[in-house]
């Protein structure tokens, strides 16, 4: 009934996350973001088809908000120019744009929570989310019977639901360690129902493109992409509260 290979795969980036939060050095997690970023670039380039685009803007974009505290302002800003440039030269389609809004845009949003609030805030933010993802796939598994949405064939409405009610749960006792109750329970609850959508417009992506995972860089998991979605999204949400 459950995946062995996606439990265990999935319980080493737990570790992988617990052990960065504990180290917590503004270096290794700049590498360590970074690398996240170019990797998932390159998924979302053979995602949307546009494998001839480069990241170095990006990358520019992320130094500059990195030294600035501004990333995710650096984020919409070249965003922007993008999409300038693309009407400038009256390209057949805005397509390339696409890029600069998913992931990017998310991963710099992500960035800046840590610059923000620190490393605490961006471990609460994961536990959320795997907590929702994690109560969602067992309690589906385990009483799941009703369809949650097309995008999503697997998704039931008994494992989203019990998902988000461990999230909620979860995120509440946890960021009791620094913000009071009911900034926890709404911001765990907002966080928990973003993640449920960014892992719904992973799946409408990888429906459109005809695929099954973005990438096959952890196995049971797929791309990271497939892994970090839920999270992409959600971190929006724990922008707007903190």
């Amino acid at each position: 009934m459950f995946n062995a290979t996606r439990i265990f795969w999935g319980l080493g980036i737990v570790l992988a996350v617990i052990l960065m939060a504990l180290i917590d050095k503004f270096f290794i997690n700049f590498i360590v973001f970074a690398a996240l970023f170019y990797v998932a670039f390159e998924e979302a380039k053979k995602l949307f088809k546009l494998e001839n685009e480069s990241i170095i803007p990006l990358v520019l974009a992320f130094l500059i908000g990195t030294f600035s505290k501004e990333a995710l302002l650096c984020g919409i800003l070249a965003l922007l120019l993008m999409l300038g440039f693309l009407v400038y030269k009256k390209a057949q389609n805005l397509n390339p744009a696409l890029l600069y809004l998913y992931p990017s845009l998310p991963l710099f949003a992500l960035w800046q929570l840590y610059l923000d609030n620190g490393m605490f805030a961006v471990f609460w933010l994961i536990i959320i989310v795997a907590a929702c993802d994690s109560g969602a796939y067992f309690i589906g598994k385990l009483i799941g019977k009703t369809p949650f949405s097309q995008t999503s064939p697997n998704k039931t409405l008994e494992g989203v639901t019990g998902g988000v009610i461990l999230a909620v749960i979860l995120g509440s006792i946890v960021g009791l360690f620094v913000y009071d109750f009911w900034l926890c329970f709404f911001c765990s609850f907002a966080v928990a129902i973003f993640a449920v959508i960014g892992d719904l417009l992973e799946s409408y992506f990888k429906r459109q493109a005809g695929v099954k995972d973005s990438g096959n860089l952890i196995p049971g998991h797929g791309g990271i992409l497939d892994r970090i979605d839920a999270l992409l999204i959600a971190t929006f949400a724990m922008v707007t509260f903190l």
